[in-house]
């Protein structure tokens, strides 16, 4: 593919999923629950699946590629059965954890997990410690917090230790949306409603899921 062709692929890719992900976010306060608003919701990552399927170079690319296919069931069972859905989150999580490998530098590697764990520690206190998370829900959100923790602990150390590069850090900021996304639904549903809530949380996880899907991609010279 020359670069013309290159870039009209990625803009055409590109307007798509800004384009459902958009509609996503409108249906989810104009329409929500509807028929309508949950197709679209699919559509996003359904969009990703279908490109990383397309480039799947790279051991990142193949696990996220996993992920991203554990995201959408997640997305598209999560409103019937939440804890389907935050099961299938964990799962893409794990993915992308496997993705990432371990650190070569352990040390320097891991220090990055420290503020991830503390967040997570703090969600978990206010949610689950603090008792606003219904009862039943407490063990799937206490392993939830400790995975998604892990998995931002670990995009931090490949971005700022090793190999700390464009990708990774790519990679890390999907990863940084992802779970304020995830602490959003958190807050909107036990804590206090956000004013427009959905808005925010779907936004935030449309952007973290593409960032982490481009920051797996290969480098340019590795498709060569």
């Amino acid at each position: 593919m020359d670069r013309a062709s290159f870039w009209c692929h990625e803009a055409t890719f590109f307007g798509a999923y800004l384009a459902s992900a958009t509609a996503s976010c409108l249906l989810v306060v104009l329409a929500p629950g509807s028929l309508a608003c949950r197709l679209v919701k699919a559509v996003p990552l359904f969009l990703l699946c279908v490109a990383r399927l397309r480039e799947r170079q790279g051991r990142l690319a193949r696990f996220v590629g996993l992920g991203l296919f554990a995201s959408l069931v997640a997305d598209v069972v999560i409103d019937n059965v939440f804890v389907a859905g935050l099961g299938a989150f964990l799962v893409a999580h794990l993915f992308y954890i496997a993705g990432m490998g371990l650190p070569e530098r352990a040390v320097g590697a891991w220090l990055p997990m420290l503020p991830a764990l503390a967040f997570g520690g703090l969600m978990w206190g206010i949610l689950v410690g603090a008792g606003r998370a219904p009862e039943a829900l407490h063990a799937p959100i206490t392993a939830y917090a400790l995975v998604i923790s892990s998995m931002l602990g670990r995009a931090l150390g490949r971005a700022f230790v090793e190999p700390k590069d464009h990708a990774s850090r790519i990679f890390c900021a999907g990863a940084i949306f992802f779970v304020i996304s995830d602490s959003l639904i958190g807050a909107n549903r036990w804590v206090f409603p956000l004013p427009l809530g959905p808005v925010w949380i779907l936004s935030t996880y449309w952007l973290g899921q593409f960032l982490i899907f481009r920051g797996s991609m290969p480098l340019q010279s590795e498709r060569a």
